[in-house]
């Protein structure tokens, strides 16, 4: 079995997309598939040891120091073009070398790709993973005018969808693509990387950081509108007076992006001076992730989203804004605290009962370390992607892999 994914982000250590694609290509390779990746040719990038049994193919699409365009804009929309452009042109060249597809984002490359593909008789495999930005399928009708149904409707093409949340699913079905061609696949975690740490390793991490003497709230990710870190600090700031008397309270905002600079404002706005930093962008967030003593996912907009179920699988405490990816994720009161989206006084409360209750944030963690040994392991999820591709090659309809 041969199969060429699409990924434009193709790095483990650039963002929870890019992390899913390597992943999964390494593990079908170690099942016996002969994978090959078509990718965006960026530099910059930190070093990574790839799988050498996965061939990787580097388009040029423009600006390679750039590593994440989510934005709308007409530059991005320029790379992007630029990138499908490139990968249709491979798709052509290297026909005979695959025998499917799989397209990492249900969006203009694959758009672009399709017709191509359609006239090589190729099956079609593209993940969702992300709802409400109006740029993949499941959310392309509401958008663009009267384009957006035309769009929506030429991807009606594909042979088949993975939808990484219920969500998803039901935004694919209600925008016209057929039941039988979903498959539910929900992202994964790397245990073997992200495990509850033994004593000894916490508080090394702790004091690496020096954070020996606090209680530190954790947030990693992208600083962008989405995540809803200006929430997150008006809660936090909210959640300080009534916290009890102990080490004092942390909020660590790891990550950047555009917004950085307006959150370290509105931190001094709000006077919590050293109860919040900032550490930008950081490699190594197992580290983190072993210190801290909880996580917090204030977004407003996510898929499944993959910080939220590596800091579980770290044995963290959690608390999350009721979206579809955490309703996912925390499927009971003793794996997590859910709260509703930009509501600061609740997230508040959240917050100020994780940094009072050292009993709740044990079982909290307990309890999302076992659900995620239980349910997003990445050993269980690459053998169904291995059956997807096994019952299209053979015209069988993917729904119930």
């Amino acid at each position: 079995m041969r199969a060429l994914v699409v990924a434009p982000l193709y790095h483990p250590d650039r963002g929870g997309l890019g992390r899913q694609a390597v992943l999964l290509s390494e593990g079908l390779s170690a099942l016996g598939v002969e994978v090959s990746v078509a990718t965006r040719a960026m530099t910059g990038l930190p070093a990574y040891a790839f799988a050498p049994e996965v061939e990787r193919i580097e388009l040029p699409a423009g600006r390679p120091d750039v590593h994440n365009y989510e934005s709308k804009s007409l530059t991005n929309l320029a790379t992007s073009l630029r990138f499908a452009s490139r990968l249709s042109r491979l798709l052509v060249a290297r026909r005979r070398r695959y025998d499917l597809v799989h397209f990492h984002g249900a969006s203009l490359p694959l758009l672009s790709a399709l017709p191509v593909l359609a006239g090589l008789g190729k099956r079609v495999v593209a993940k969702v993973a992300a709802l409400h930005q109006g740029v993949e399928a499941g959310d392309l009708r509401g958008h663009y005018g009267p384009l957006g149904p035309l769009l929506a409707g030429s991807l009606r093409r594909v042979d088949a969808f993975v939808a990484t949340t219920a969500e998803i699913e039901q935004a694919l079905v209600a925008e016209g693509y057929r039941p039988e061609r979903i498959a539910r696949i929900s992202n994964f975690v790397e245990t073997s990387r992200f495990a509850p740490p033994s004593a000894e390793a916490r508080a090394a991490a702790r004091a690496s950081l020096g954070w020996s003497e606090r209680r530190v709230l954790l947030h990693a990710g992208r600083l962008t509108e989405r995540k809803a870190c200006d929430v997150l600090l008006r809660a936090f700031a909210r959640a300080l007076p009534g916290v009890t008397p102990g080490p004092r309270p942390l909020l660590a905002l790891v990550g950047d992006g555009p917004q950085r600079g307006a959150l370290e404002a509105l931190a001094r706005a709000l006077g919590l001076g050293e109860h919040v930093v900032f550490p930008g962008f950081q490699e190594d967030v197992v580290r983190y992730l072993h210190a801290c003593d909880g996580f917090v996912l204030a977004s407003r907009i996510e898929g499944l989203p993959n910080a939220l179920l590596e800091a579980m699988a770290c044995g963290c405490p959690v608390l999350a804004t009721r979206i579809g990816g955490s309703l996912e994720a925390i499927a009971s009161p003793e794996q997590g605290l859910i709260v509703p989206v930009d509501d600061v006084e609740a997230l508040g409360a959240g917050l100020a009962r994780l940094l009072d209750d050292a009993p709740l944030r044990a079982r909290l963690g307990a309890g999302a370390a076992q659900r995620i040994r239980e349910r997003f392991t990445l050993e269980a999820t690459v053998p169904r992607y291995l059956e997807l591709y096994r019952r299209l090659l053979a015209g069988r309809p993917p729904r119930g892999v």
